[in-house]
């Protein structure tokens, strides 16, 4: 009966942390990427701190954490100003 009240404390844990997930990715701009980042460090933080206990809903929710880190801090990095795309291929000598 106990690990079930764990998982479902962690299931509670882990929606909680989505939403703030999700509301930092709603942002638009330089809010946008430094609200990702920090909480993308916040969670990777805490996802560390949970696998250190060595429980299996923590070590679990330490991972989901970390990877919504890792995506949060990815998010963090993207660039305001989308004008100069690295990737797209300009040839120089189309017309002789």
């Amino acid at each position: 009966m106990t690990t079930f009240i764990e998982y479902l404390a962690m299931m509670v844990f882990v929606i909680m942390f989505y939403q703030f997930y999700a509301f930092a990715v709603s942002r638009t701009g330089e809010e946008k990427q430094h609200k990702c980042q920090r909480l993308g460090i916040f969670y990777i933080s805490i996802g560390t701190t949970l696998l250190v206990f060595r429980h299996a809903t923590s070590v679990f929710t330490g991972l989901i954490l970390i990877m919504m880190g890792l995506r949060l801090i990815a998010h963090g990095l993207d660039r305001v100003d989308k004008k100069i795309y690295i990737d797209h291929y300009a040839d120089d000598d189309t017309e002789p």
